[in-house]
C-alpha cells in the first residue's frame, strides 16, 4: 500500500513537471520578438523605428509614378498658359564666379551658357502666374568630347522630385561615318561611328522610356528655382523652357483635316533601313546581319549588314532617325519590314515622330507585334486601317523611340509584388535563421502581423498580371505560367499558415522569378529591314522565305563551315600593301568580345597608324600560365602572337622569368602611359625592376549594404573592424543575420597590409610572413570566423537578396549582380568604404589588395616591337576603353559591364554617382601583392593555414610558421630553378 502510495505521487510529479515544461514551451515561443524585433527589443531597448511594418506598409522609392498618382489624385491639370523662357543668362552659377557666355556656339548665332565640369550646378529663377502641370524643355548643343550622353541632376525648389530626376540624360547624336568596307573574306564591316553636333530641343524625361510622356511637374503660383547638378559631360544650353503639355490629338480629328489634302497616288518608295539613317542617339545602334533569304541584301556567301537596330536598338529612349524624301505633298501610307521575334508573344514599342513631332496619339506608343519571322506591315489602326501621313514635297525625317507602353504598368505591378516577397523573406529569415527546422512550428502567421494579408495581395496581384500579359501577347507567355504556378504556391501557404516556415524556398524562387521578368519586360529590340512609303490603294507583300530556302540555306551553310577559320576574324587591309606592317593579336575572351575589339582596329586603329592587326579567339584563360598553356607552346614552337590580350595579372611576370615578354619601360613613352593605372595594379607585373604588362581590368573591394534593414537596426556603419566587431556583428546577430566575408580565396591583405605588414621581404625572394605584424593580421582573420561567427561558407548574393545577410565584403562580381539581377533592391542597398584599421594619428588605414584583373603584354620574340606597343598603347587609352565598354554593353547587356583599368575611363562608365565616388576614394589605398617565382604557393598556403586553424583548431602561430616554412621552401626551389642568388640564411 506504501509503494502505491508513492507510485502515485511519482506520476503526480511527473505529470507536474510535463505541464510546466509544455507552459514554459507556450510562453517561450509567444515572447519570441515580432518580425523586425530583436533581442534588445522583448527587454526594453528602444529602437529607432516600428515594428508592426508589413510588407504592404513598406513602400518603394518615390518615382515618377508615385508623383503622377499624387497629381491626379489632387486633380491637378496642365496649366493654360504660354511658355516661360528661361534664357541663359538669367542664371545664377555655384562657382559665383564669371562663367562662360558664348555667341556663335554650334556655327550658328545662338549665344549660350556653356556649362564646364568646374561648376557643380546652374540655377534659373522662374515666376510662375498661372499653377498647372508643365514641362521642362531643354535647347542644348554637346560639347566635342567624350562619347558619353550628357547627364544632369534636376532640383525644384531645392528638392529632386521623383527619383528619375536624379540622372536626366541628354542624348549625343551619331551616324555612320563612311560606307561599310569588306574585309578579305568577303564580309561587310562596321563603318566608323561619328558624333554629329547640332542643336537639339528636348522635354525632360526618364531615361529609360518607362514613360510615354515627358514629365509633368507641379508648379503652384509663385517664384521657383530650377537647378540643375553636373554628372557628367560639359554642354551649351541656349534656354530652358516651362511649357504647358499639349494634348495630342487622337487619329479620327487628324483624319478630319486630311479631307482635303490630296493623296498621294504614285509609285511606292522603298528605302533600305540600314543605309537611310540620318542619325541615332548612341554609337552603339549598329548595322546588323540576318541570313533570311528574304532580308535585303541577301547575305549568303559572305555577311552582310542588311537590317538596322535588332538586340542592340531595346533600350528606353534609345531612337533612330531616318531621312525620306518623298517627290510632291499629299498623303502618303508608311510601311516597313521588321523582325520582332524576341519577347516570346509580347509586342515591343516604339514612339514615332516626323519632322520631330508625333503626328497624332496613337504614335506615341506604337505596338510592333510578336513574330517568328520577318514581317512586312504599314502603321494601322486596331481595326486594320492604315494611317495616313501628310508629307510635303522634300526632306523629312522619321524617327522611332524605344518605349515601355502599357508594359511599363506591368514593370511596377511586377517590382512592387517583387519588394513585397523580399519583405516577407526578410521578415521570416530574422525569426527562423538561414536554416529553419522544418519539424518547427514558428507560428509565423501570429508574429508576422499581416503575413497572410499581404501574401493574398500578392496573389491578387499576380493574377491582374497574369490577366494583363494574356491580354496583350499573341500567346500564352511562359512569363504567365510562372506566375500562375507562383499564385497556386501563394494560395497553398494562405491556405495553410503553418507550412510558410517550410515554404521559404519557394518565396525566393517566386522573387528570382519575378526579378528576372522585371528584367526582362525593359528589353525592346526590333530590327528594321526597309522602309516603305506610298499611295494608301498600294499592296505590299509581306515576303517570307518558304521551307525549301531556308533548307537550303541551312545546308549551304553547313558545308561552308568547313572552310571558315571561326577563330580568326577577317581582315580590311590589303595584303599586297608593303606599306602596311601586320601584328597578331591572340585574345582569351569570348568571340563577341574579340569581334569588337578587332572592328574598332580597324576602323580606328589602323587607318590612323597604318597598322593592322589579324585576331585570334581563344578561350578564356588559355593564355594563362598553368599546366596547359596554349602560349608556351606557342612560343616553344616559333609561332607566338605579337601581343597576348586577357591573360591574369599574375601571368606576365612569369613569362618575364623565361624571357617570354617585353620589358615596357624600355619604350620612351611608358611613363605616359603608366599615369593612366592605379600605381597600385602595377605591382602585380613588375619584376626585377622591369614592367612586363599594362593592367586591363581591375576589380575592387567594398563594403555592401542593404540601406533599408540596417537603417531600421539603426546600426551605423562600421569604419573600423573594432567597429564591425562591436557594433555591427552584435546587431546583426540578435536578429538572426549574418556578416559575409570572402574566403574562396582567403584575403589577409587588409589586415595585413593595414599593420605594415607585407607577403616577402623586399626582393621578394623570402615570405614576410614571419612578422608580428602578419601574426596579428592573421590571427585577427581567423578569429572572424572562430570568435565572431562569420561563416565560412555562404552565398552572399542571394542572402543579401533575402535580407539574411545585409552586409559584408565583396567586388565588382557582387556589385554587377545586384545591379542587374535583384531589381526588387533597387534604391535599397549601397556601398561604403572598407573597414580599415585606425591609426596613432587618428586615420584610418582601408589598404587592401584585389584590384587586378586581367593585363596585355608583349612576346618578346616579335618583329614589330614598336607596332605592338602602339597598339597596347590605342587599346588602353581612355577613348577606346570606354567605347569598348559602351560596344560591349549594348550587345551584350549591362551585365556585361567592362571593368576597365583606365581610371579616365573608368569614371565614364554609367555607375551611381554615389557608388563611384566609394570606388574612387578607395583608389589610393589599394595595393597589390608582388608576383615572384614560386609566388603562387603563398596564398595556397595561407588557405592551408587558415583551414588548419579555423576548422582544425590548430594554434595561429603554429599555423602561420607551418605555412611560412612551405612557402619559403618553394621560394628557394623556384628561385634557384631560375639562376635567382638567395642567401644562405634564407635555408630557414
Amino acid at each position: 500500500m506504501k509503494d502505491l502510495r508513492k507510485y502515485k505521487l511519482f506520476c503526480k510529479m511527473i505529470l507536474l513537471l510535463y505541464i510546466i515544461s509544455f507552459l514554459f514551451s507556450y510562453m517561450s515561443s509567444s515572447a519570441v520578438a515580432l518580425p523586425g524585433e530583436p533581442v534588445r527589443e522583448k527587454f526594453g531597448v528602444s529602437r529607432s523605428s516600428k515594428q508592426d511594418e508589413s510588407a504592404a506598409a513598406l513602400t518603394l522609392k518615390k518615382g515618377y509614378h508615385d508623383v503622377k498618382m499624387e497629381y491626379e489624385s489632387k486633380g491637378y491639370e496642365p496649366a493654360q498658359v504660354t511658355d516661360i523662357v528661361l534664357d541663359y543668362q538669367a542664371v545664377t552659377a555655384s562657382s559665383r564666379n564669371d562663367y562662360t557666355l558664348k555667341s556663335g556656339v554650334g556655327n550658328s548665332s545662338k549665344r549660350a551658357l556653356v556649362w564646364e565640369e568646374t561648376d557643380e550646378w546652374f540655377e534659373w529663377t522662374a515666376d510662375v502666374n498661372v499653377p498647372g502641370l508643365y514641362e521642362i524643355i531643354v535647347e542644348y548643343y554637346c560639347i566635342p568630347g567624350s562619347s558619353s550622353p550628357v547627364k544632369r541632376e534636376l532640383v525644384i525648389d531645392g528638392e529632386v522630385p521623383f527619383d528619375e530626376a536624379h540622372s536626366i540624360t541628354l542624348n549625343r547624336m551619331w551616324n555612320d561615318g563612311a560606307e561599310t568596307r569588306h574585309n578579305n573574306i568577303g564580309d561587310e564591316v562596321q563603318p566608323r561611328q561619328i558624333e554629329i553636333y547640332r542643336w537639339q530641343t528636348v522635354s525632360l524625361s526618364d531615361s529609360k522610356g518607362m514613360y510615354s510622356s515627358p514629365f509633368r511637374i507641379y508648379f503652384s503660383s509663385g517664384r521657383h528655382t530650377i537647378r540643375f547638378n553636373y554628372i557628367d559631360q560639359p554642354v551649351a544650353i541656349s534656354c530652358i523652357v516651362l511649357k504647358s503639355p499639349e494634348r495630342l490629338p487622337g487619329y479620327a480629328e487628324v483624319k478630319k483635316l486630311y479631307e482635303a489634302k490630296c493623296r498621294y497616288s504614285g509609285t511606292t518608295i522603298k528605302l533600305q533601313a540600314e543605309n537611310s539613317v540620318l542619325y541615332k542617339s548612341e554609337p552603339t545602334l549598329r548595322r546588323a546581319s540576318d541570313s533570311d533569304p528574304m532580308t535585303e541584301p541577301v547575305s549568303m556567301e559572305s555577311k552582310k549588314l542588311n537590317f538596322m537596330g535588332g538586340w542592340r536598338w531595346r533600350l528606353g529612349n534609345q531612337s533612330i532617325t531616318w531621312k525620306i524624301d518623298v517627290p510632291e505633298d499629299g498623303l502618303y501610307k508608311i510601311g516597313f519590314r521588321y523582325l520582332q521575334s524576341y519577347n516570346d508573344g509580347l509586342p515591343v514599342f516604339r514612339q514615332i515622330a516626323i519632322d520631330g513631332k508625333i503626328p497624332f496619339a496613337e504614335m506615341e506608343e506604337y505596338a510592333f507585334w510578336f513574330g517568328e519571322n520577318w514581317q512586312t506591315d504599314v502603321f494601322h489602326s486596331e481595326s486594320g486601317e492604315p494611317y495616313l501621313f501628310y508629307l510635303s514635297r522634300g526632306e523629312h525625317e522619321l524617327t522611332m523611340t524605344v518605349k515601355m507602353g502599357p508594359l511599363y504598368r506591368l514593370v511596377h505591378s511586377l517590382t512592387e509584388s517583387s519588394y513585397a516577397l523580399s519583405d516577407i523573406i526578410h521578415r521570416i529569415a530574422m525569426i527562423t535563421g538561414a536554416d529553419p527546422d522544418p519539424l518547427y512550428n514558428y507560428y509565423l502567421e501570429k508574429r508576422i502581423p499581416g503575413i497572410v494579408e499581404n501574401l493574398k495581395k500578392i496573389a491578387l496581384r499576380l493574377q491582374g498580371d497574369i490577366d494583363m500579359l494574356d491580354g496583350i501577347s499573341t500567346r500564352r507567355t511562359v512569363w504567365a505560367r510562372n506566375f500562375t504556378a507562383i499564385k497556386e504556391q501563394l494560395e497553398k501557404m494562405i491556405a495553410d499558415p503553418d507550412i510558410i516556415s517550410n515554404k521559404t524556398a519557394q518565396i525566393e524562387n517566386a522573387q528570382n522569378t519575378l526579378g528576372d521578368v522585371i528584367l526582362s519586360l525593359q528589353d525592346q529590340p526590333l530590327g528594321i529591314d526597309y522602309l516603305l512609303v506610298g499611295s494608301e490603294e498600294e499592296k505590299w507583300v509581306n515576303k517570307k522565305s518558304n521551307i525549301f530556302q531556308k533548307i537550303y540555306l541551312t545546308l549551304y551553310n553547313f558545308v561552308r563551315s568547313f572552310k571558315v577559320d571561326y577563330d580568326s576574324i577577317g581582315n580590311t587591309y590589303d595584303k599586297d600593301d608593303g606599306n602596311v606592317k601586320v601584328i597578331n593579336v591572340w585574345v582569351s575572351r569570348g568571340k563577341e568580345w574579340g569581334e569588337i575589339i578587332k572592328e574598332m582596329a580597324d576602323t580606328q586603329f589602323t587607318p590612323e597608324t597604318n597598322i593592322a592587326v589579324n585576331m585570334n579567339i581563344l578561350p578564356s584563360s588559355q593564355l594563362n600560365i598553368g599546366a596547359f598553356n596554349v602560349l608556351m607552346l606557342a612560343l616553344s614552337s616559333g609561332n607566338a602572337p605579337d601581343v597576348a590580350l586577357g591573360i591574369s595579372a599574375a601571368s606576365p611576370v612569369e613569362f618575364a622569368i623565361r624571357d617570354a615578354v617585353l620589358n615596357l619601360e624600355e619604350f620612351d613613352d611608358y611613363e605616359e602611359i603608366d599615369s593612366g593605372f592605379l600605381p597600385g595594379m602595377i605591382i602585380p607585373l613588375k619584376y626585377r625592376g622591369g614592367v612586363y604588362a599594362l593592367p586591363e581590368t581591375m576589380d575592387f573591394r567594398v563594403l555592401f549594404y542593404r540601406k533599408d534593414i540596417i537603417g531600421e537596426l539603426g546600426v551605423k556603419l562600421p569604419e573600423t573592424w573594432e567597429d564591425l566587431y562591436k557594433l555591427v556583428l552584435p546587431a546583426l546577430y540578435q536578429n538572426n543575420m549574418e556578416f559575409y566575408y570572402p574566403v574562396n580565396p582567403v584575403d589577409i591583405s587588409p589586415f595585413l597590409f593595414q599593420r605594415g605588414g607585407s607577403f616577402y621581404n623586399e626582393d621578394n625572394t623570402r615570405s614576410g610572413l614571419d612578422t608580428p605584424e602578419a601574426v596579428q593580421a592573421f590571427k585577427e582573420l581567423t578569429e572572424l570566423y572562430t570568435n565572431y561567427g562569420v561563416p565560412v561558407k555562404a552565398d552572399f548574393f542571394s542572402r543579401m537578396r533575402t535580407g539574411q545577410m545585409p552586409m559584408g565584403i565583396a567586388g565588382f562580381g557582387t556589385y554587377m549582380q545586384l545591379s542587374t539581377s535583384a531589381p526588387e533592391l533597387y534604391g535599397r542597398w549601397a556601398i561604403a568604404p572598407l573597414p580599415g584599421t585606425r591609426k596613432e594619428d587618428g586615420t584610418i588605414d582601408r589598404t587592401t589588395a584585389g584590384t587586378s584583373a586581367e593585363a596585355a603584354m608583349i612576346l618578346s620574340r616579335t618583329a614589330y616591337s614598336r607596332e605592338a606597343w602602339e597598339f597596347l598603347k590605342w587599346w588602353t587609352s581612355s577613348g577606346t576603353q570606354e567605347q569598348f565598354g559602351k560596344e560591349l554593353e549594348a550587345l551584350i547587356g549591362v551585365e556585361a559591364r567592362w571593368n576597365t583599368s583606365n581610371i579616365e575611363a573608368f569614371k565614364n562608365i554609367p555607375w551611381k554617382k554615389d557608388d563611384l565616388e566609394t570606388i574612387i576614394g578607395q583608389w589610393p589605398e589599394y595595393k597589390e601583392m608582388p608576383v615572384t617565382p614560386g609566388g603562387y604557393f603563398t596564398v595556397r598556403h595561407i588557405t592551408n593555414a587558415w583551414i588548419r586553424s579555423v576548422i582544425g583548431g590548430m594554434l595561429v602561430r603554429d599555423s602561420l610558421e607551418q605555412a611560412v616554412k612551405d612557402i619559403n621552401k618553394e621560394l628557394r626551389s623556384k628561385h634557384e630553378e631560375y639562376g635567382i642568388i638567395i642567401d644562405e640564411e634564407d635555408n630557414r
